[in-house]
């Protein structure tokens, strides 16, 4: 497999990977981290947890999780892709006094991963990219112990906003949308992941929404930078040209100079669910 191939497995992700993606994922975590952070503090992840970070990326949360969890747990970062496992890598040997996190190259549809072996399985921005997402859901509530707790939020590409109100942003989030469609994924998943968690079989399902806003500063950026990702993408599958995103890329970056004008991140929701 050639250096940052798309796998079957990680079905039609249409962003970048490893090198070519971990700055948009730093950001990403910039944006969305302390909400993540929060929620798996209220899931009960302590010094004992055998946790699971699957779709780990760049392992920004992965790395974090091990922070909090002495020798009587471990972490498991798991993703399809190989490349994003090297950048975690790197990443997590940089950081000091943290427990040892396990690497796998694993589908998150089948992870070779025992069954109830975890207490807490963790993902993030996952489901939406996949055209089976519930069988995921699945996969999670297999490998969690009796007791064990979900953590997961996902997309709703649709509730990203500007006041005053761009058009850029109104359009590239349409464009968005109908290259999920024509794919067949979901880039508003978030919405339907609690009701997708108690047909799995979660219970005790406690519902988050996290939407941050800002009005200067990187953060103000990410979804230009997303978007820019997935052009190629939304040129391959004819749902704009490459003139048009051109156009609209310029509008965004002046939105995003003008210190008069919010921006209004996509809104995760997320959900702590009991197996």
């Amino acid at each position: 497999m050639r250096e940052g191939a798309k796998v079957p497995a990680s079905d039609v992700y249409a962003l970048d990977t490893g090198d070519g993606g971990a700055s948009r994922l730093r950001l990403l975590d910039q944006v969305y981290g302390s909400s993540t952070r929060r929620m798996l503090l209220d899931a009960g992840l302590c010094e004992q947890t055998r946790a699971l970070d699957l779709a780990c990326g760049i392992g920004r949360v992965s790395c974090w999780m091990a922070s909090r969890i002495g020798s009587a747990g471990a972490v498991v970062a798991a993703d399809v892709n190989p490349d994003q496992l090297v950048v975690a890598k790197s990443l997590c040997s940089k950081c000091e006094h943290l427990s040892t996190v396990e690497y796998i190259e694993a589908s998150a549809y089948e992870t070779g991963l025992p069954e109830e072996s975890f207490d807490l399985v963790h993902m993030r921005l996952l489901l939406c990219h996949l055209t089976e997402p519930a069988k995921v859901l699945r996969e999670a509530y297999r490998l969690l112990k009796p007791g064990g707790v979900l953590v997961c939020q996902d997309l709703k590409l649709s509730s990203i906003f500007c006041s005053p109100e761009s058009s850029a942003y109104a359009c590239m989030i349409a464009h968005g949308l109908a290259m999920g469609a024509m794919l067949g994924v979901d880039y508003d998943y978030g919405v339907r992941l609690p009701a997708a968690a108690a047909d799995t079989g979660f219970r005790s399902i406690a519902v988050r929404l996290e939407q941050p806003a800002y009005m200067r500063g990187p953060e103000k950026r990410l979804w230009e930078h997303t978007f820019a990702e997935v052009a190629p993408s939304m040129v391959r599958t004819g749902v704009a040209t490459t003139g048009q995103l051109n156009d609209l890329f310029e509008e965004m970056r002046l939105v995003a100079a003008d210190e008069r004008v919010f921006i209004a991140q996509a809104c995760l929701p997320g959900v702590i669910a009991v197996k």
